[in-house]
């Protein structure tokens, strides 16, 4: 019976695990292929960067319908179905015929990727055992910090020699496998349950979402406080507002809010929140400092980013073995303070900066974001109660995303305002893109620093909920 069991768990850990790491791949390879895109398309920066933050605004926007597409027709089939139609979109990417055509594949893409990562989530809490399911969300983590390790190296060598349509050839073996292991290895789809499908809800947050994206990404050209930019940030933020008030009053929402109620789990959103800005923050301006200010190629910049990806990788599973013993409150402080002295030593970017630098301090950085990666899902996912895992996942998922493509959006204004000033001190564009590059890391560390009480609430939260068991 145990021996079953143990076979099952791996099985299962398996067929989740290509497809997460399959999704989170292509946010990580295409930062990479950026300056390639720029090339191919004679396009400038802003637009170039909407294949990253359009693909993760979709990937964000599109995740509070997988909670009720899991509800429906089973996580199992909506599992495999994404995972089609991602191959599919992986393919329409090779084709593209110039900048706008790739952001629109991207973000259709994007939308199949939103629905894959929660929905990998779900399927571990809902057929792990509980008592294993620490240690199956940190493989199933696992896949989502090998991703960043190995994804840059293989696309930075597959453009080098081929041209950036091998970025998205790559895609199709590790779909075909993926779906291959689902339909093998995940347990018999459960029959779903009908439900309406609450349309102008998903609409409240697709426009919201993509209107305070754009808010984001053009308030450097608008200007910060232009009444264009606040004007567009004020109708996306009501429009959030009506989709939050909208989906805590109907009978079958897309995002079940109720799941805040559980303060650990609310807690645990706001620190993936924190962690999502960190870890886009690195995977956004490494490579275009590297690429533009060192003038490496796309391989080398792989090859710098690797060992503080192997890092977070070699700590994934560690921390889930440590879990165990000592509590996530004190990983998550552990790996915050890492993150800040790691980013604060990235705020001192120029064209001097060695490679070597780089390698350790990048190092240092994810070793952070590895103490806390798992610790955070796994005390907010624990607190939930397995029927309303999906909605659970899915909202972890939208938060994230949404966070970090926001993040992306204002990091690249800030770049730009801020390569702007220096140039105009008289500043070479290596150097100020260099120097701008190390004030937006350091502008990052104001979120790490904010999470810090959110820790000991979460402490204070997990030894009441200890005592009254």
């Amino acid at each position: 019976m145990e021996s079953k069991q143990q076979n099952a768990f791996w099985s299962i850990i398996f067929a989740v695990f290509f497809g997460n790491f399959l999704a989170v791949m292509n946010t990580s390879t295409v930062n990479i292929a950026v300056p390639a895109f720029i090339n191919e398309f004679s396009s400038d920066l802003p637009a170039a960067q909407w294949t990253v933050t359009g693909f993760m605004l979709a990937t964000g926007a599109v995740a509070p319908a997988t909670g009720w597409f899991g509800a429906r027709f089973g996580y199992k089939r909506v599992y495999i179905s994404a995972l089609i139609g991602f191959f599919i979109c992986s393919l329409l990417c090779t084709f593209s015929w110039n900048i706008e055509s790739l952001i629109v594949f991207r973000i259709v893409q994007g939308m199949f990727s939103g629905i894959i990562m929660p929905s990998t989530m779900t399927l571990v809490y809902k057929t792990i055992e509980r008592e294993r399911q620490a240690f199956g969300i940190s493989l199933w983590s696992l896949s989502a910090v090998l991703a960043p390790a190995l994804g840059p190296v293989l696309a930075g060598f597959f453009i080098d020699a081929s041209g950036w349509p091998a970025l998205f050839y790559m895609n199709l073996p590790i779909a075909a496998a993926a779906v291959w292991a689902a339909v093998i290895f995940i347990p018999g789809a459960d029959s779903g349950a009908k439900m309406p499908f609450d349309f102008p809800g998903l609409l409240l947050s697709f426009i919201g979402s993509i209107l305070l994206l754009t808010a984001f990404a053009e308030a450097e050209s608008w200007g910060f406080t232009n009444v264009k930019t606040l004007l567009v940030t004020g109708i996306a933020l009501l429009l959030l507002a009506l989709f939050v008030r909208r989906e805590t009053r109907i009978q079958f929402p897309l995002l079940n809010f109720k799941v805040l109620s559980h303060r650990r789990y609310a807690y645990s959103l706001l620190l993936s929140a924190v962690l999502s800005v960190a870890l886009y923050a690195g995977a956004f301006l490494v490579p275009i400092f590297l690429q533009s200010s060192l003038g490496l190629g796309a391989l080398e910049t792989g090859l710098i980013m690797m060992p503080g990806a192997l890092v977070m990788a070699l700590f994934t599973p560690v921390t889930g073995k440590l879990y165990d013993k000592t509590g996530p409150a004190a990983l998550i402080l552990t790996g915050l303070l890492i993150m800040i002295v790691g980013t604060y030593m990235m705020g001192d970017l120029s064209i001097e900066t060695t490679t070597l630098y780089m390698v350790i301090w990048t190092s240092v950085r994810y070793l952070g974001i590895a103490l806390c990666n798992m610790p955070i899902t796994n005390v907010g996912m624990s607190a939930v109660p397995v029927d309303i895992a999906g909605y659970a996942s899915a909202l972890n998922n939208w938060a994230r995303q949404s966070i970090a493509s926001l993040s992306i959006a204002l990091f690249s204004a800030l770049l730009a305002f801020q390569s702007k000033k220096y140039t105009a001190a008289n500043t070479d564009f290596d150097s100020a893109l260099a120097f701008a590059a190390g004030d937006v890391f350091l502008y990052s560390i104001v979120p790490l620093v904010i999470a810090l009480p959110l820790v000991f609430l979460l402490k204070k939260q997990q030894a009441g909920q200890d005592s009254a068991a």
